[in-house]
């Protein structure tokens, strides 16, 4: 099994164990990191079959799949709410 490794720097990859050793006391680990990557997680929903047929002929529509658009429309409701809480009238 390969050890994990965040960066090649050409010499032994360091183990995810030791960055975390060096940045506890305050070390700066930046150089490790080359922001490329996103953390993710898998979330499964239940949506109704109607829904789902509404979904998919949107999709079909604008030429991308189920997932995309999801993310898409998730992506847009939360600047919608996000500007609506930025531009609401103060008392």
């Amino acid at each position: 099994m390969r050890e994990k490794s965040v960066k090649y720097t050409g010499k032994k990859p360091v183990d995810i164990e030791e960055i975390a050793q060096r940045a506890e006391p305050g070390e700066d680990v930046s150089q490790y990191f080359t922001g490329k990557h996103t953390a993710r997680q898998r979330v499964n929903v239940d949506f109704s079959v109607s829904l789902v047929r509404q979904i998919d002929a949107e999709c079909e529509r604008l030429g991308v799949t189920r997932q995309a658009w999801i993310k898409i429309a998730c992506n847009e409701r939360l600047r919608q709410m996000s500007s609506h809480v930025h531009h609401a009238p103060t008392s």
